[in-house]
């Protein structure tokens, strides 16, 4: 009996231990698991090493280079040995964006992790088309991406053949047309790639690189049209890596738009149709301050314009046309020029025939009236009554004129009689 409970005991003491290993080994595993994740602040990793063979690199010089948020940082370089081989450690705070240069034209971006061992296999005579990563998740969707945009040059390139193979052709034009819509599509086709990764990974620093991607000259993505993704990567990343400078600088990027945005808003709001339009005081071409209040009693066009701007230009001679036929009915123009020099002011003015009233601070969009009426572009216009009031936005000649018709006319019924300052309008 007694050996039996004894028996027992030894039993229930040994499975105890077991289990106890077996929660410290869990332990231990989901330690190791968890400071292997990206973004972990408690990495004690304070380098990555970069190793790898390159063919037609017998004993070639290298180069490592950090691309900040603002700079390209130099930071080290090594050589291959005989057979291509390199080995190279980095120290780095921080996960971030590295540029493995042979020279200008052939070099390869990373996105390296502390503590990550990155593998680079490839054609050192073309290695940015001719490459293989092993070892970095980031460098390698980095690699997908990039790949994806060359493989789009391509079609763009051999647009650009058959552009210069029919240069001369008597159908150039219809040619040249359908090459543009092709290019379109090209860069449409893009931009929705380049959603897709963002969307596809949303916790990788890679897709900070495809936020920023350019297509020829182009942004693919643009705040104002795509805000979306910026603030889906600042959000998420921000998460993952809260300290990183590239995500820092995402996230004030974004919060800098919401800024704006929300000043447009009431921008907007305050130049509304129906507001009182708000007061604008500045130097007419001879020096004399003139105010836009100075014209209440009058229908008056506030007419922003620059010599610069080839569509004010082709606008100005429709303008006057209508400012000659109803300036003595009662309307006026205060034209606001955003020109740079006084010179370029003044002759756009006489290449025009502007007769009526021009003011300008010459600061072109840094004209604190810019911001006051909220300008996205030129030309642009509001049409405001004799009380001052915003009645429409945005006229071209055209629907100047007619609705300058509507409103004499109207005013003409109502009152039997145009006042003093008005006369008979031409209908």
């Amino acid at each position: 009996m007694v050996a039996i409970v004894f028996t027992f005991g030894f039993d229930k003491r040994n499975r105890l231990a077991s289990v106890m290993k077996k929660l410290f080994l869990f332990s231990f595993l989901a330690s190791l698991f968890m400071g292997c994740q990206p973004g972990n602040d408690d990495r004690e990793a304070d380098h990555f090493l970069l190793h790898g063979k390159l063919e037609n690199a017998d004993q070639i010089m290298l180069s490592l280079e950090e691309l900040t948020t603002s700079d390209l940082i130099p930071l080290d370089s090594f050589s291959t040995d005989d057979g291509g081989s390199f080995s190279h450690r980095q120290q780095i705070d921080e996960a971030g964006f590295f540029i493995l240069r042979i020279n200008e034209a052939n070099h390869l971006t990373l996105v390296v992790e502390p503590g990550e061992s990155v593998k680079i296999q490839g054609d050192a005579q073309d290695l940015a088309d001719n490459h293989k990563i092993e070892g970095s998740p980031g460098s390698s969707l980095l690699s997908e991406l990039n790949r994806h945009m060359r493989k789009q040059y391509v079609q763009v390139d051999s647009l650009s053949a058959v552009f210069k193979e029919h240069q001369y052709a008597d159908d150039f034009l219809e040619i040249r047309d359908e090459l543009i819509k092709a290019y379109r599509e090209i860069y449409r086709s893009q931009q929705e790639y380049v959603k897709s990764f963002i969307r596809d990974n949303p916790r990788s620093l890679a897709s900070i690189m495809a936020l920023y991607h350019y297509f020829g000259n182009e942004l693919l993505l643009r705040e104002n049209e795509h805000f979306e993704y910026f603030e889906l990567l600042s959000e998420s990343l921000s998460r993952v890596y809260p300290t990183n400078k590239h995500v820092l600088d995402l996230s004030r990027r974004v919060n800098r738009h919401r800024r704006n945005e929300a000043q447009r808003r009431l921008a907007n709001e305050n130049v509304a149709v129906g507001k009182e339009a708000p007061e604008v005081i500045l130097p007419c071409p001879e020096g004399n301050l003139v105010s836009l209040s100075s014209f209440r009693g009058k229908y008056v066009l506030l007419d922003f314009w620059a010599a610069w701007c080839a569509p004010c230009r082709k606008a100005n001679p429709k303008l006057k046309d209508v400012y000659d036929e109803y300036q003595e009915y009662g309307f006026e123009i205060y034209g606001i020029s955003l020109d740079r020099t006084r010179d370029q002011w003044l002759q756009g003015i006489e290449e025009d025939s502007v007769t009526w009233t021009q003011v300008s601070d010459l600061r072109i969009w840094n004209s604190p009236v810019v911001s006051l009426y909220n300008l996205e572009g030129i030309p642009y216009s509001l049409l405001i009554d004799p009380e001052g009031i915003i009645i429409k936005k945005d006229l071209n000649p055209e629907s100047l004129r007619d609705t300058l018709s509507v409103i004499f006319e109207k005013e003409r019924s109502n009152s039997g009689q145009l006042s003093d300052h008005k006369k008979e309008p031409p209908y």
